[in-house]
């Protein structure tokens, strides 16, 4: 399993259920969900999908490597979820 941070931005409309969909795709793939942070609704630096506005998810996640690319796949088709993305965290080197 390796852990990544995930950064989210939906609609602002029904947050709510979109907070549970991603959630839901998440743990579908395998996704097992360490931290969570709503950062709310903030005005985006440029419209998306004519969108001026989004509400913003970050986590920390652990999930298997070939999870991520069923995730983006997923993220990629619903309209609802504006932008996303994955960073990898490396493992910290112990002395």
């Amino acid at each position: 399993m390796n852990k990544y941070e995930l950064t989210v931005i939906v609609v602002n409309r029904e947050v709510e259920s979109l907070k549970e969909k991603v959630k839901g795709i998440l743990v579908k793939n395998g996704v097992s969900i360490t931290t969570e942070d709503h950062w709310g609704q903030r005005k985006l630096a440029y419209e998306i999908a004519r969108e001026s506005e989004g509400y913003y998810m970050f986590m920390n996640i652990e999930a298997p490597a070939d999870s991520i690319e069923k995730i983006k796949k997923e993220f990629g088709l619903d309209a609802n979820i504006l932008r996303y993305l994955f960073v990898k965290l490396s493992e910290k080197a112990s002395a």
